[in-house]
């Protein structure tokens, strides 16, 4: 049978989409199946899987580690995030001005995207050191404090410690994404609001900020789900102690998993925080949506 004119067109789209769909599947609907069996089970490397139902995720639950594993990664991610967004902004209006030096500027500001997260991780654990890092050495010439401050140690501040390296890390990320969207503005706008007596934070509110508006929210939305599934910064500088107080979920993960080879428990961790990832991307894209 034949099919009419109208649908051959269609028809043939949806063929050659087809073989996409089942790479796709194959590379990530099926590692995401297994693992949501796995996390049902309480498999063990070298050991075969033993199906348990909920059991995993009803420990968890229990466990107040992963509570305060998880209120870490939300402070993580939340702070992290603001922080490198209010400071991307700045530096992304300050550089779209026109100074002496300016590619200079840029090109430096460049320097934390480009070095290797390895790289990174390893000079800033070496600054926070007590004892012969370059922060607490500068602090004290300075007299700014009596004791060395145990960045990597303390308890109530450690984590804001690879919180303060992360922000670090991303704030290029934001400072030449929103750079980009100020470059693509037109200067009439701005040059008819100067006219009309606005000033400069008028223009910002009503000019600028709208018109980048789509590019902040997909930038914010990338930056948290980076930033929520961080592993490298806090794994390679505190390992997630002391007593979790740095853990965040990639790294109670790779404990699990690596550590007290509890491969089940660890893939229910990483599960049971898919839901957050999907809120986040749901209110997120809706809002995308509504600004266009």
């Amino acid at each position: 049978m034949k099919l009419p004119a109208k649908y051959r067109e269609p028809m043939l789209g949806y063929l050659l989409i087809i073989p996409i769909i089942l790479l796709i599947i194959g590379l990530i609907g099926f590692p995401v199946l297994n693992t949501l069996y796995l996390s049902l089970t309480n498999k063990r490397v070298g050991m075969p899987p033993k199906f348990i139902w909920f059991k995993n995720y009803i420990d968890l639950f229990k466990t107040p580690a992963y509570w305060r594993v998880l209120f870490n990664t939300v402070i993580y991610m939340g702070v992290a995030v603001a922080c490198k967004l209010f400071f991307g902004m700045i530096l992304a209006l300050t550089l779209n001005e026109k100074f002496f030096g300016r590619t200079l500027v840029r090109v430096l500001l460049l320097l934390p995207w480009t070095i290797p997260g390895m790289v990174s991780a390893m000079i800033w654990k070496w600054m926070y050191n007590d004892t012969y890092g370059i922060i607490n050495a500068l602090l004290l010439r300075w007299n700014l404090i009596d004791l060395p401050i145990p960045w990597l140690s303390g308890m109530k501040i450690v984590l804001f410690s690879v919180i303060i390296v992360n922000i670090w890390c991303g704030i290029p990320f934001f400072l030449f994404s929103i750079l980009g969207a100020l470059q693509t503005l037109d200067r009439e706008l701005y040059d008819a609001a100067e006219i009309d007596g606005a000033n400069a934070f008028q223009r910002y509110i009503y000019i600028t900020l709208p018109s980048i508006l789509p590019v902040v929210q997909i930038t914010l939305l990338l930056s948290s789900i980076w930033t929520f599934n961080d592993f490298e910064n806090v794994f390679l500088i505190t390992g997630g102690g002391p007593l979790n107080a740095s853990s965040i979920i990639a790294t109670f993960t790779y404990e699990l998993a690596f550590l007290y080879n509890d491969l089940g428990k660890a893939l229910s961790v990483a599960v049971s925080v898919v839901p957050i990832l999907v809120v986040l991307v749901f209110f997120a894209l809706r809002n995308l949506a509504k600004s266009e």
